[in-house]
């Protein structure tokens, strides 16, 4: 998995210790066709990070997103500790690296550069968001 982890673009620049230290803390977790990984209302202390499928994400009972290798979602609720405000249910066969809350923040505060990243990923749904909503 930290071979996977390296190759995408969130994590592309850490170190190989750091890659370590983020194989170590993740877990994979595989989902079928057709499942809610997460479910609107329902809490979630999980960064899911896809490592292959897709899976799409619901907002309003509307699919507006599809999320596919090296895409991530539930950061939000996960840095939050709020309940998940979209769902995402496996589009295909699932495969993710999942980093749970009390492991996730120690890891974003050694590495400042994936924070950013996540940051301005952040900032791209809120505008996409704003579109939805026009």
């Amino acid at each position: 998995m930290v071979e996977s982890l390296g190759r995408l673009a969130l994590f592309a620049d850490l170190t190989p210790d750091a890659l370590t230290e983020l194989g170590a803390v993740a877990r994979e977790a595989t989902y079928p066709e057709g499942e809610w990984v997460l479910r609107e209302g329902e809490e979630n202390s999980s960064l899911h990070v896809v490592l292959a499928g897709e899976a799409g994400l619901v907002v309003a009972g509307v699919e507006r997103l599809t999320f596919h290798h090296g895409m991530y979602f539930g950061e939000i609720s996960a840095l939050l500790g709020d309940p998940v405000a979209a769902s995402v249910f496996a589009r295909t066969e699932l495969r993710c690296a999942v980093v749970d809350r009390d492991q996730l923040f120690p890891f974003l505060l050694a590495n400042p550069s994936v924070t950013l990243r996540l940051l301005q990923a952040e900032a791209r749904r809120l505008a996409d968001t704003n579109t939805w909503l026009a």
